[in-house]
């Protein structure tokens, strides 16, 4: 689609909220390298258990910050705010300029998706992991994902079982028997420290963990491609867990002259 080309640039800078990272991988554990002095069963079962009590914790969150692009030399940098909800899965994210001026609105909300580009005067609307997200980072978004890169924190999928390859790490398994997820903790803290993606060879990367009351998060999450030539950093400054979201908050605006490009048909309408 042409009249999406020129919005590669602010996609770029929203791929975090694409299922590059958000897909479920499939190469078997054996594929991931050498391992050595892995975890036990029971130091396993206690690792999983705190992520799944960790990801209890936080129902909803505000938080604002900042949102660092770079493919090679090329480095963007935008201000960001974010308000979510986990369940059900709503997310809006709010991008401008440093110097305040608005690039994009998006709303995840469930299965749909609506993104407002300031640049283009345009309207972007369609189911999530269709349209125009999937032809320009070709995967479908995941919710579980999504809210672990704003969360600070990785969320677990639906598994069948957990084998440790290494000390530090853990892979969760399907009915296959191949690897839909890696967590690599630190071996001394156990802070997650990498959350890998194989199929897709995407990571993302933990840093600078905090505690507030029993909720742990990191303030820095850096989500990098296999190739490493392409990151994207948020870098969180100010954060709210839990707190009561008023009604109508999960709402974009949508300006009058912009037109709206319904991702389920093939032209925009006005």
């Amino acid at each position: 689609m042409r009249q999406l080309q020129a919005a590669g640039r602010l996609l770029l800078l929203l791929s975090l909220l694409s299922a590059r990272l958000l897909t479920q991988g499939c190469i078997p554990p054996k594929l991931l390298g050498p391992a050595s002095q892995p975890y036990t069963t029971d130091e396993m079962n206690a690792i999983l258990n705190e992520a799944m009590s960790q990801e209890d914790l936080v129902k909803t969150l505000f938080s604002t910050g900042t949102l660092t692009s770079r493919q090679g030399q090329t480095e963007q940098e935008a201000n960001i705010s974010i308000v979510g909800q986990r369940s059900p899965f709503r997310i809006k994210i709010e991008i401008t300029h440093p110097w305040g001026s608005d690039i994009a609105n998006l709303l995840l909300d469930q299965n749909r998706f609506t993104l407002v580009f300031f640049p283009e005067k345009r309207i972007f609307v369609g189911p999530i992991g269709k349209g125009m997200l999937k032809r320009s980072f070709p995967v479908p978004l995941d919710p579980s994902a999504v809210w672990a890169f704003v969360r600070g924190y990785p969320s677990l999928p639906e598994y069948k079982k957990a084998v440790s390859p290494g000390k530090g790490s853990i892979s969760l398994l399907n009915e296959r028997d191949v690897t839909v997820r890696r967590l690599d903790f630190n071996p001394s803290t156990r802070e997650p420290e990498k959350c890998s993606f194989p199929a897709l060879r995407v990571t993302q990367h933990y840093e600078a963990f905090e505690k507030r009351d029993a909720v742990e998060f990191a303030r820095t999450v850096v989500l990098k491609e296999g190739s490493q030539e392409r990151t994207l950093t948020l870098r969180i400054k100010h954060v709210l867990f839990n707190p009561h979201l008023p009604s109508g908050i999960f709402q974009v605006k949508k300006p009058a002259k912009f037109a709206t490009v319904d991702l389920s048909r093939k032209a925009p309408t006005h």
